[in-house]
């Protein structure tokens, strides 16, 4: 199948409008059979949650004819730049960008100035950077739009059955004493997972944090800085973990400290791992939030969508946030018999897409179990 690219000239516009502030019809690649879109996948290859995003996102360009230009950046910011900088010089037809490590601003900058429309996924932006970019086509034409996860919803919902089973286990006696795990400042949706989960200890008169750490995403660098906190701490009931590489690093700490998550240790987590879920089942961690890894499937989506005149700002928005979704013990069987071992070919994209009008931002509506 043949490679379709803008034509310099239309780049020129493209940009030329970009500078100016004038709107540019969303139909630009109306007619576009065939699409290529640049990503940088801002994790590391042995990420499992950037693994999964990756494979969707595969299993989606597949399905809607898409050319996927990709590379994983290893959690390096740097490398983010640079790698972003050489898929815009291949002039792909539309880019899908991470505000990870605060990268969003420089990469949409140096899009615009390719004249390659973007659109925002995954981590949305700072203070500081809308204050650089504006909202999608405030600004812009060729900033699409942003769709993201609801992270504060997350982080809150966490928060919420955390203590709820801490509760439980104490017959609902006493103050709550919780540890929390964060992600770096640096990637937005870290604070926001926390926004969450402060919004709920604030409402809480009896659920209290004894202390907050950042953590850079990673299993090991859990483990050890539970291992500190729980010595220092030892009355903690709970531990509220921004990914689930993060839980299953405080599991393992709080096992060696000679505690029994489950039974004396509550411990919840995000992502939707295997390996998380699997402790989920066994009933060692509370539950894991997630389904946000189809974020980039769905951007995918979006732009099929939008190179067919079909423009997602009519269709909810130019801002759109997907709501993440729990994963309990009951629940973990059967997702894992129909989505285990990297099913997602078995996913139907085109419920992604735009139907009547409309998108179905909702995980259950598409990892149907």
């Amino acid at each position: 199948m043949s490679t379709v690219t803008i034509h310099p000239s239309r780049r020129l516009l493209l940009a030329a409008a970009a500078l100016s502030g004038l709107a540019l019809p969303v139909r630009a690649h109306h007619g576009v059979r065939h699409l290529r879109v640049g990503f940088v996948n801002p994790g590391r290859a042995s990420d499992r949650f950037w693994q999964m995003s990756d494979l969707a996102m595969r299993a989606a360009a597949k399905r809607f004819q898409i050319t996927l230009l990709t590379e994983y950046a290893e959690r390096d910011r740097q490398r983010v730049l640079s790698l972003g900088h050489e898929i815009l010089a291949q002039q792909p037809d539309y880019m899908i960008i991470v505000n990870e490590h605060r990268t969003a601003a420089p990469l949409m900058a140096a899009a615009q100035a390719a004249g390659v429309p973007a659109i925002l996924a995954f981590s949305g932006l700072a203070a500081e950077d809308l204050a650089l970019l504006g909202r999608p086509r405030e600004r812009s034409p060729l900033f699409l739009g942003s769709l993201l996860a609801d992270n504060a919803g997350a982080g809150a919902a966490m928060a919420e059955a955390l203590v709820a089973d801490c509760r439980r286990r104490a017959s609902g006696k006493g103050p709550v004493p919780l540890l929390a795990l964060g992600g770096i400042t640096a990637t937005p949706a870290a604070q926001e997972r926390l926004d969450g989960l402060h919004r709920v200890l604030a409402a809480d008169g009896d659920a209290r944090l004894l202390d907050q750490v950042a953590v850079n995403w990673s299993r090991e660098e859990a483990r050890d800085r539970t291992l500190s906190l729980l010595r220092r701490q030892p009355q903690t009931q709970g531990i509220w973990c921004a990914n689930d590489d993060m839980a299953l690093g405080a599991m393992d700490a709080a096992i060696t400290m000679g505690r029994t998550p489950g039974q004396d240790l509550s411990i919840i987590g995000l992502n939707w791992q295997e390996d998380a879920l699997r402790e989920v089942a066994a009933g060692r961690m509370v539950l894991s939030m997630g389904g946000h890894f189809l974020l980039g499937a769905w951007a995918l989506a979006w732009l099929r969508d939008h190179a067919e005149g079909l423009d997602f700002a009519n269709a909810g928005g130019t801002e759109q946030y997907l709501a993440l979704a729990p994963l309990t013990r009951d629940q973990v069987g059967p997702y894992l018999a129909r989505f285990g071992e990297d099913g997602w070919t078995r996913i139907d994209f085109n419920r992604l897409r735009q139907h009547q009008g409309r998108y179905d931002l909702r995980v259950g509506s598409v990892l149907t179990v």
